[in-house]
């Protein structure tokens, strides 16, 4: 192929408008994981102490994870202020 050739055949390609690209579907902010569907995360800046005394109670009862015992925590607050109490099954 010549060069006016390429020359032309390059003036050709830009004359022609391109195809129209489909709009893509923007991505998620952040991964969510289904486990975690419905729920909301409750945090709190506590002194140290809270977490040692929460690993003690961990430690003897290993079929306990942390979020089990915080879940029944909140639940004994509940009851002490008279409000619902949550039932998870």
């Amino acid at each position: 192929m010549t060069q006016n050739n390429r020359l032309a055949t390059l003036k050709n390609a830009l004359r022609e408008k391109p195809a129209p690209v489909a709009a893509a579907e923007p991505a998620p902010a952040y991964y969510k994981a289904p486990s975690r569907a419905g729920k909301l995360h409750v945090s709190a800046w506590l002194p140290a102490d809270y977490k040692t005394s929460l690993r003690a109670i961990q430690m003897k009862h290993p079929d306990k994870n942390l979020q089990s015992l915080l879940m029944e925590a909140l639940n004994d607050l509940y009851g002490k202020y008279n409000v619902p109490v949550i039932r998870e099954e």
